[in-house]
């Protein structure tokens, strides 16, 4: 439950990122920008199926996953690189983010990439015992008998 709550969070992050650097790119070159767009979809089929375990996707369009996957570990790489690089010259907290967000993005898109290769698990069988004999709440016969309404009531009925 908690790892799924987790890469919720981090496939939010990147869809977020990639939305964001898909507008960005768009002056200087439009058909990155879409590519990059088209991966942030992927990440958001990604967190739509973490939250409701339900693909918005076919089976048969999960090649083109594969490949939004790549793009998504090379933003990760390329936040990676970027934040090793430039941490050496401006020790800030920016850096430190990147390193530390890059890490999760490219280990999710590698996750991705290796559970879609597995065979799907089967449904598991619930985890609540069934019940399997009714239990019965009986009052004594004395406290039945004491309840004058009760009594009475039967008593209209049969008389």
């Amino acid at each position: 439950m908690l790892g799924r709550v987790v890469r919720t969070i981090i496939n939010s992050f990147t869809f977020i990122l990639l939305l964001i650097v898909a507008y960005v790119m768009w002056q200087g070159n439009p058909l990155l920008s879409l590519l990059l767009a088209l991966a942030a979809v992927d990440q958001f089929e990604d967190v739509y199926y973490y939250v409701y375990r339900k693909r918005l996707f076919p089976p048969w369009l999960m090649p083109l996953d594969m490949i939004f996957e790549m793009i998504v570990i090379g933003i990760g790489l390329g936040m990676l690189i970027f934040s090793l690089i430039y941490y050496a010259y401006f020790e800030t907290w920016f850096f430190r983010a990147l390193l530390l967000l890059s890490i999760p993005i490219i280990y999710s898109a590698t996750e991705d990439i290796i559970m879609w290769r597995q065979v799907p698990e089967a449904p598991s069988p619930p985890r609540v015992a069934l019940a399997t004999a009714v239990m019965h709440h009986v009052c004594p016969k004395k406290e039945v008998c004491e309840e004058k309404r009760f009594v009475r009531r039967k008593q209209q009925l049969h008389g």
